[in-house]
């Protein structure tokens, strides 16, 4: 949950997902929804890598705490690369959104790298921002990604950046994986695999009560994968998955709960 109210009257750009009705007519098929969860999937690992080459977000940790027994955080923003002469867009893209939606506009980036909105600005963000410099509060929920973007004005300047405060992962020897939610209550997930040899086959298992599936992700030349997973099983509101990933020299495993409440 992000604790800077977001709007959701402009649709902002995303890499591939594009924007929809708000309401749907005609329910979709099962075949469309996996099209859309593919495109869901595609559009976030591709997040970061929508950047304008050089342009780049350093995600800074200020302060974590507890307020009515719920986990707090806030962070600020240090861009790199991106001009001090233009304008900016902030967008979000919560996992409750379908979509990216605008926050506010009018930021800009000062010299040493942070963001905020001008004393003298007449735009959202003067209306948004109680602080010259740009600090955003979250409610984490375990395993929840944040993708936000700054947009330039002209629309050449664009830095997309996303984290997860409370990220969901095992390790076992130098490998690593990760559990990451797309959709509330992990009816959607992402799988990060990290410390794999490069190029290799890692062997996946990913099982919900006896619904299991054995795919097979190839780590890039970083030793990295990311594989898509919906855990759900039908008849069934809540549950465990059990993920396991077999590398040539590890095999991490991983375990999240998915359903109501999560």
């Amino acid at each position: 949950m992000l604790g800077v109210c977001c709007a959701q009257d402009k649709p902002a750009p995303s890499p591939t997902v594009q924007p929809q009705q708000s309401t749907q007519a005609i329910p979709l098929s099962d075949e469309e929804i996996q099209t859309q969860l593919k495109k869901i999937a595609m559009a976030t690992i591709q997040w970061e890598s929508a950047s304008t080459p050089g342009m780049k977000a350093e995600v800074e940790l200020i302060k974590k705490d507890q307020v009515n027994g719920r986990l707090t955080v806030q962070y600020r923003f240090k861009i790199s690369g991106a001009p001090h002469n233009q304008f900016y867009t902030l967008t979000a893209w919560p996992v409750t959104f379908p979509n990216p939606a605008t926050m506010m506009e009018g930021l800009v980036i000062a010299a040493d790298g942070t963001v905020g909105c001008p004393s003298d600005s007449t735009r959202t963000c003067a209306q948004r921002l109680k602080v010259g410099e740009l600090r955003l509060t979250y409610t984490p929920g375990i395993g929840e990604i944040f993708r936000h973007a700054l947009v330039s004005d002209d629309g050449k300047s664009r830095i997309f950046f996303s984290f997860v405060p409370e990220p969901i992962v095992a390790t076992d020897k130098s490998c690593s994986l990760e559990v990451v939610e797309l959709q509330p209550e992990f009816a959607f997930v992402i799988i990060r695999g990290k410390g794999f040899q490069p190029g290799e086959n890692v062997l996946l298992h990913m099982q919900s009560y006896q619904e299991a599936h054995d795919p097979t992700a190839k780590a890039d030349a970083q030793g990295q994968f990311q594989a898509e997973y919906t855990p759900f099983v039908r008849a069934r509101t809540t549950g465990v998955s059990d993920v396991s990933a077999k590398g040539a020299s590890c095999a991490p495993k991983v375990s999240f709960n998915w359903g109501t409440g999560q």
